[in-house]
């Protein structure tokens, strides 16, 4: 399969806040920190587009039958969701020069989002464990919550579970 297979229909919308500096190793990391990572929005073709590959569910994909789902019209699949908030921390730089892996995320999506609206992201640190086996790695948790902007209401909160270089 082509990699023009795997594009998306649309750009996803990223307006990433400037930082400071990127995290340089586990050992910068302490519970409690947070960064504001800025905001980005889901055109309801990139919706749609994820929706029919991943998530073909149908008030992800049709607007007119969305109106007799749960949410009452078309809704950006969870999945998607999660997938455009860790894309963002990594194009945000914050870990992508430490990360090496993960091997958990659990995901909460306490209220829907809609193609289009705009949610702001925040990383905080959960927890921080330097590796038992004397590897220069540890594992740190971070919370990703994503709010929407119209009305502060948090769309995704999830906890990732991370392998870091030290």
């Amino acid at each position: 399969m082509s990699a023009a297979a795997f594009a998306p229909a649309a750009v996803t919308l990223y307006r990433l806040l400037p930082m400071t500096e990127p995290v340089r190793s586990l050992d910068d990391l302490t519970p409690g920190q947070g960064w504001d990572l800025g905001t980005l929005s889901l055109p309801l073709e990139d919706v749609i587009a994820f929706a029919s590959r991943f998530d073909p569910q149908y008030f992800h994909l049709d607007p007119e039958a969305a109106r007799e789902s749960l949410f009452g019209e078309l809704v950006v699949s969870g999945l998607h969701t999660l997938s455009a908030v860790f894309g963002h921390v990594m194009h945000s730089g914050l870990i992508a020069g430490i990360s090496i892996g993960g091997n958990q995320i659990d995901s909460k999506w306490p209220a829907p989002l809609r193609p289009g609206e705009e949610i702001a992201v925040r990383v905080e640190v959960q927890e921080v464990r330097p590796s038992r086996s004397g590897r220069p790695l540890g594992i740190a948790k971070l919370r990703y919550t994503a709010k929407r902007l119209a009305d502060g209401v948090v769309v995704l909160d999830a906890v990732g579970t991370h392998f870091l270089r030290r």
